[in-house]
């Protein structure tokens, strides 16, 4: 009795065995009918039924650790996320977050299981590849986008290769810098077309997914500048300049963009930090110089829409020339060490005009001139 009782266990035991590792082949095979060409409601039926498998495989005991189940589930969850991004994407909506959340752990905890399984050559091989060829397909049309100048779209696409080859732990650096460089050349033309809402929304996207990126930190402080929201940009500042305290260009940027909006005095101290960091740098004394003797000027011109005797000229005057008497300062040690610098030269003549420094205005003039 005993006998007939422990075979009747082990016939047990085995049936379920049996039974757990039909739910991943069942799975397998139902996946296999999953296409992207294929329609969404074909899809979503091929892929819930895979799901509803290898679900109940991935909770087994005997199937929980196998390779092969993890090399499927993470297949059929890659596909679950696919489709609720083409979904989304026929909606007008994003994907619910929660739910792509999920989909997007499950991935990687099933990929991450089967690339350190020391004997699952075939399946690490399977996921590799698939990975790498969705990778390249994706990058292939964010080219494509880039090329046809649509930047936004290509930042979207370089993003999203970025991020698909992330589930196999390969840090994409040709889509990452694509994604950086597509969003700089996006975010300039939503700015000119004053598609801010846009911009701050494809910010964002790129932000949460390549942080501590100081050109995509830089990207987003002008634009925040333009949209006037100095909390959002002295956010960004302050990551941009903790990351990286010697980076000039970064004022130069920021005084730049403080200048478009009018707020002058801002934009002063915006380049004379990147004068601080760098006085010879000369994207830096071209900008400071420019925007002080434009500021002077346009002061000195406000006065001639004045009455003659108008009591707050004489003050007006007074700020003006200070304002241009402040340029020498950092002008003068930069051409020194810089003296066939046209660009700065034809700067310096200029001044020095207005401050009615007759000889140095000539020589300076000069000295332009004759550089070809």
């Amino acid at each position: 009795m005993k006998k007939i009782q422990l075979l009747f266990a082990l016939l047990i035991v085995g049936s379920a065995v049996f039974a757990q590792k039909s739910s991943v082949t069942d799975a397998a095979l139902k996946y296999k009918k999953y296409s992207p060409m294929a329609g969404i409601e074909e899809n979503k039926k091929a892929l819930n039924g895979a799901k509803a498998d290898i679900d109940l495989a991935a909770v087994n005991a005997e199937t929980a650790n196998d390779p092969y189940m993890h090399r499927y589930r993470g297949l059929i969850y890659f596909g679950l996320l696919e489709l609720a991004t083409m979904e989304a994407q026929v909606s007008g909506k994003q994907p619910e977050e929660a739910l792509a959340k999920e989909y997007d752990e499950k991935i990687r905890t099933s990929f991450n299981f089967v690339l350190n399984a020391p004997k699952a050559k075939e399946d690490k091989k399977v996921i590799t590849e698939y990975i790498n060829a969705k990778t390249q397909f994706v990058f292939d049309m964010g080219l494509n986008m880039y090329n046809a100048r649509n930047f936004e779209q290509a930042t979207v696409l370089f993003l999203g290769a970025y991020q698909v080859n992330k589930f196999i732990n390969i840090e994409n650096e040709e889509a990452k810098s694509n994604t950086t460089l597509s969003f700089v050349k996006a975010t300039d033309t939503l700015i000119k077309q004053k598609k801010y809402a846009e911009a701050s929304e494809l910010g964002e996207l790129v932000y949460k997914s390549v942080p501590k990126n100081i050109d995509i930190l830089i990207s987003l402080i002008n634009l925040n500048l333009q949209k006037n929201d100095m909390v959002a940009t002295e956010k960004y500042l302050n990551e941009a300049t903790s990351m990286d305290t010697t980076n000039k260009s970064l004022y130069v940027v920021l005084g730049t963009s403080l200048m478009e909006l009018g707020q002058n005095e801002r934009a002063e101290q915006a380049f004379l930090k990147a004068l601080k960091i760098d006085p010879m740098y000369p994207e830096s004394i071209y900008q400071y110089c420019t925007f002080m003797f434009n500021w002077s000027k346009d002061i000195s011109n406000s006065t001639s829409d004045m009455q003659a005797k108008d009591p707050r000229i004489p003050g007006l005057l007074q700020i003006a020339a200070e304002i241009m008497n402040r340029i020498p300062v950092y002008f003068d040690p930069y051409l020194e060490q810089n003296p066939n610098d046209k660009t700065a030269l034809d700067i310096g003549w200029k001044v020095y005009y207005m401050l009615e420094n007759e000889e140095k205005y000539k020589s300076l003039k000069a000295r332009y001139e004759a550089i070809k």
